[in-house]
């Protein structure tokens, strides 16, 4: 692409030139005097790569211009409305000795390491609340398993009646005439 090529592709035209007067004056009128104009604003040494210079006079007399210092900050602080005029931002528009305004930096209400924290403590939390429910499940398991045994132990015991020498109560009938001599070595207190 040759130089003419890219002058060519962004043409600078009355209508543009319009929109910009347009843009200044609102600047202007909500920043400095209601009474500006667009003929209050006069483009100087416009050239093929759209660079020019511009004053803005005095709505009672277009021969003095306002101060320097008035426009600047008219133009600061409508940067944006300028910008999004031509759809252009800060890197693409650009107005000498005057600083971009940029909007102030996006802070989150909450610090990232306050979430780190809720997270950390939350798992936590739910550690802590799962270690003492399976505790006490385990304790019922353990309570349930003594009952059980204990019945189970009873129902043994009550099933086979046993002496101490291991033989059964039920099988031995004095009637039958048979002498049991374990029953003889037992000595009663």
């Amino acid at each position: 692409m040759d130089a003419e090529d890219h002058i060519n592709k962004y043409p600078w035209n009355d209508d543009e030139e319009f929109l910009f007067k347009a843009v200044i004056v609102f600047a202007m009128r909500a920043h400095v005097n209601s009474a500006i104009q667009i003929s209050d604003i006069v483009i100087c040494n416009v050239t093929p790569r759209v660079s020019f210079w511009f004053v803005v006079t005095s709505p009672s007399n277009s021969s003095e211009p306002l101060q320097s210092a008035e426009v600047k900050n008219a133009i600061r602080l409508e940067r944006n409305r300028i910008n999004s005029a031509f759809l252009l931002d800060d890197n693409t528009l650009e107005f000498l000795a005057i600083p971009p305004t940029l909007p102030p930096e996006a802070t989150s209400s909450s610090k990232s390491w306050m979430i780190v924290f809720g997270v950390v403590v939350g798992l936590l939390g739910v550690a802590s609340i799962l270690l003492v429910v399976s505790g006490i499940r385990n304790r019922k398991k353990r309570k349930n398993a003594k009952t059980e045994d204990e019945e189970n132990c009873e129902e043994r015991t009550k099933s086979t009646d046993t002496a101490e020498n291991g033989a059964s109560l039920c099988s031995l009938d004095s009637s039958e005439g048979v002498d049991n001599e374990t029953f003889d070595n037992i000595t009663y207190f």
